[in-house]
């Protein structure tokens, strides 16, 4: 009888192991989302006064211990604004928005970044809103158009508005009827 109860024990632990192998394999790589939703709204407002507005098609949220809880929104639509009005309307594939740590306030834009206003559009793959410098930082290659004026560059840094821009790796195509002159 000892031995019939050893060979079930043993048989019964072996579907077990057996069994939590296969789970584990079954186990998605990524954390699962805390919360999902279809559409996805927001804006940061400073004083009461609205900073900028980001919508989106879907959204995640994602808890990471060292960044702060992460939203990752898919089809974004953010529009930065300066004294009361818009002053330019980004989009892209995805982004990111941090809700708490360091990087709170910031969002990052990636896939596809198109940036329009008055001033000219504004093309790239990876984009990042600095709440706290009221500038756009762009790491990799950009295009600004304006008119028929074409500039590119990398380590975009700008102003909403366009109206500053500093890049490395200059290259660029001007036109003077594309540019403003200030006469006095």
């Amino acid at each position: 009888m000892r031995n019939k109860n050893l060979v079930v024990f043993f048989c019964i632990s072996l579907l077990f192991v057996l069994g939590c192998e296969r789970e584990e394999e079954n186990l998605p790589a990524e954390p699962a989302p805390l919360q999902q939703l279809e559409t996805f709204t927001t804006q940061h407002t400073e004083e009461g006064v609205v900073k900028w507005t980001l919508v989106g098609d879907s959204s995640e949220m994602q808890v990471n211990k060292a960044l702060g809880n992460k939203i990752i929104v898919q089809n974004p639509k953010v529009q930065i604004y300066e004294e009361g009005s818009v002053s330019i309307t980004l989009t892209s594939l995805t982004g990111e928005l941090y809700s708490t740590g360091r990087k709170r306030n910031n969002v990052y834009l990636q896939g596809s970044v198109v940036g329009v206003n008055e001033n000219g559009t504004l093309n790239t793959e990876l984009l990042k809103w600095q709440n706290k410098d009221g500038t756009l930082y762009a790491p990799n290659e950009v295009k600004i158009i304006r008119g028929d004026s074409t500039w590119y560059g990398t380590e975009m840094v700008a102003n909403p508005n366009l109206e500053t821009v500093t890049m490395k790796n200059n290259r660029f195509r001007l036109y003077p009827k594309d540019e403003e002159i200030n006469e006095e």
